[in-house]
């Protein structure tokens, strides 16, 4: 497989299966590197377009030094030039460059687009594990695509968020429960699917049932023979 796409719940050690995947296999990690280009593009800090994208609400504000769009309808806004590069694939007839030294703001909808943009861009290229970010299904047509879910059972995930953030067990399974709420929005506000479906998935671990360590080696060992 070219390209492994990870989608996980909170608590099921899936950001670490990921990362220690993509290292085994010397596959690029494709988590921060998002965030990393979404700053690039909108020309703001890594920091808050973390903060943005964690959220999932809200505006992110940004500063642009240069336009290519002529009008902007309402609720909507130009893109900097970097994001007219060839490797996005974003072509528009009739661009032309704009000075801009005032703020503006990011609006879901366009971030949503610059992500699906990405995720793609790295799909293509190939030997990537990108986690999360709806990419089961922004890659579900690209036949060299593995698409990975990690679960792990209610009360395991609590009992892992009250050991590893200090929480009680109130607020582990309340942010557990916010957490779950908003991926599932996520998919389904933005490309109408369920995030619970078992079909967007070819291969499902529980880690209640298994270590992280194993895990890793049996993605391994399955995406080698595949």
């Amino acid at each position: 497989m070219n390209v492994i796409t990870v989608a996980r719940q909170l608590g099921s050690f899936g950001d670490w299966i990921a990362e220690q995947l993509a290292a085994k296999l010397d596959y690029e990690f494709i988590d921060r590197r998002l965030v990393e280009e979404i700053a690039s593009i909108t020309d703001t800090s890594v920091e808050e377009v973390e903060r943005y994208d964690e959220k999932g609400e809200g505006r992110l504000r940004f500063f642009l030094k240069k336009l290519l769009v002529p009008e902007v309808a309402p609720g909507t806004f130009p893109l900097s030039a970097a994001a007219y590069a060839p490797e996005f694939g974003l072509e528009f007839p009739h661009m032309r460059e704009h000075e801009v030294s005032e703020a503006t703001y990011l609006d879901r909808g366009t971030y949503q687009l610059l992500i699906t943009t990405l995720v793609q861009d790295f799909g293509q290229s190939g030997k990537a594990v990108v986690v999360g970010r709806a990419s089961q299904v922004i890659l579900a047509d690209f036949p060299n695509a593995c698409h990975v879910k990690i679960i792990a059972p209610l009360e395991t995930r609590i009992e892992r968020l009250i050991q590893s953030r200090d929480m009680d067990r109130e607020q582990a399974q309340k942010l557990i429960e916010q957490h779950d709420q908003w991926r599932q929005s996520y998919l389904h506000n933005f490309h109408r699917a369920d995030w619970n479906d078992p079909l967007l998935y070819d291969l499902t671990i529980n880690t209640g049932k298994i270590d992280r360590e194993d895990a890793v080696n049996l993605l391994a060992g399955f995406l080698a023979e595949s």
